[in-house]
This record gives C-alpha cells, sequence and structure tokens, in this order.
C-alpha cells in the first residue's frame, strides 16, 4: 500500500501543475489557436442566389481554419479569424429538375474572414467563453465541375456575415492547451425591396445564408 501511494504522489502533483495552469487567466499574451471541424451547411433560397432556379443546399463537410487573439485582460479578449469549407452544391429534395435528394449540383468554397470579441469565465478545467464576431463570407462557385460545356463560372462573391459562438479552454502547460467552439454564422446573400404603393410601408425581406461548425484543436499562447 506504501508503493501504491509513492507511485500516486508524482501523479499527484502533476495534476495539481495541470489545474494550475488550467485556471491560468494571462492578461497581454497572444493566443494562436489551429483548429479543424465540421460544418453544418445550410441552403439557398431560389431567390438568393443565380445559379439555381430551385433551392438548393450546401452539404455538411469539414472545415479548417486558425485564429489569432490577444488577451486584453482576464475577461476580454479580440481574435481575427481565417476558415475554409470546400464543400458542394446538393439537391434539397426529389424533383425532376435536379435529381434526388443529395445529388451533386456543383462545388463550394466557403471563407470566413471574422473580427471576434470573446467574453472568458473561470471555469474547471480551464475557462470557457462566449463570443460575438463579423466580417466577410468568400463564396466561391464551381457548377462547371458538373455541367457539360461550354459552361462558365461566377466571380467569387463577397458577403457581410455574422457570428455568434462559445467554447472552451484548457491549458495543460501555460504556453499549450486544447480549445472546442461551437459557431453560428448567418450571411446576408441578397436583400430584395418591394413598394406596394405610396400609400403604404415598404416591404423588405432579406436572404441569410445559416450555417455554423464545430471545432476543436491546439492552442499557443505567448
Amino acid at each position: 500500500m506504501a508503493k501504491f501511494r509513492r507511485a500516486l504522489l508524482p501523479l499527484s502533483f502533476l495534476l495539481m501543475f495541470a489545474s494550475v495552469c488550467s485556471a491560468q487567466i494571462r492578461s497581454g499574451t497572444v493566443e494562436i489557436f489551429l483548429f479543424g471541424g465540421y460544418l453544418f451547411g445550410g441552403d439557398f433560397l431560389p431567390a438568393a442566389n443565380a445559379l439555381f432556379t430551385g433551392k438548393v443546399d450546401v452539404e455538411d463537410h469539414a472545415t479548417y481554419g486558425g485564429r489569432i487573439g490577444w488577451n486584453i485582460n482576464s475577461l476580454f479578449e479580440v481574435e481575427g479569424q481565417f476558415s475554409r469549407t470546400d464543400t458542394h452544391f446538393v439537391s434539397s429534395g426529389n424533383d425532376t429538375l435536379f435529381g434526388s435528394a443529395g445529388t451533386r449540383l456543383g462545388d463550394l468554397t466557403i471563407d470566413y474572414y471574422h473580427g471576434i470579441h470573446d467574453v472568458q469565465f473561470r471555469a474547471q478545467p480551464g475557462r470557457s467563453l462566449v463570443s460575438l464576431g463579423m466580417g466577410a463570407a468568400r463564396l466561391d462557385a464551381d457548377v462547371c465541375a458538373v455541367r457539360l460545356k461550354p459552361c462558365s463560372n461566377p466571380d467569387p462573391d463577397w458577403r457581410y456575415t455574422a457570428s455568434i459562438g462559445g467554447g472552451i479552454k484548457t491549458f495543460i502547460t501555460p504556453h499549450f492547451g486544447l480549445r472546442f467552439d461551437g459557431r453560428y454564422y448567418g450571411t446576408l446573400l441578397h436583400e430584395r425591396r418591394r413598394q406596394l404603393s405610396h400609400d403604404h410601408c415598404h416591404h423588405n425581406h432579406d436572404d441569410w445564408l445559416s450555417n455554423g461548425d464545430v471545432t476543436g484543436g491546439l492552442l499557443f499562447a505567448f
């Protein structure tokens, strides 16, 4: 029994050290987060794009990217994010025009460029956070990958996007740890305005691409 206790002693010190590191929130540090995960793609309504006459889905697909952040103090952090998803347009249902559900209709690359403001809270182990972000989405469509020639692809399109998310950080050492996040993105695709008459109010309708991702990866602090 004594030998067992002696064997557990170094492990106890290691766990105590990891716990202390996990709880640290160091003002003025720079953090780099390299991540991978999964994007739940959303859909495009008929009037939200010029490529298809009906509703099409964006296939759920792997995503990857990185963030660099600065801890202003123990509560607030600002970050810049880039992420990329190489996904596809797919048919949303059984119809004679686009085929059965899940039929590939073209390729789509989604790049997100975001500025993010995090609010961080002490938690065990590590710290939890909630965040708000906004920036731009770059949508690059390739429908010629599945269409007969002659065919021409549209130029990449830049759209305003906003996001909200939350996550958990845990540090194994003062300079290395793990992070896991979930985030919702809303991207403004098209704004339609219709004036009914001079005696009535204007009617506005915005088309959005709504999707979200779950990510995890390595966290470095300096």
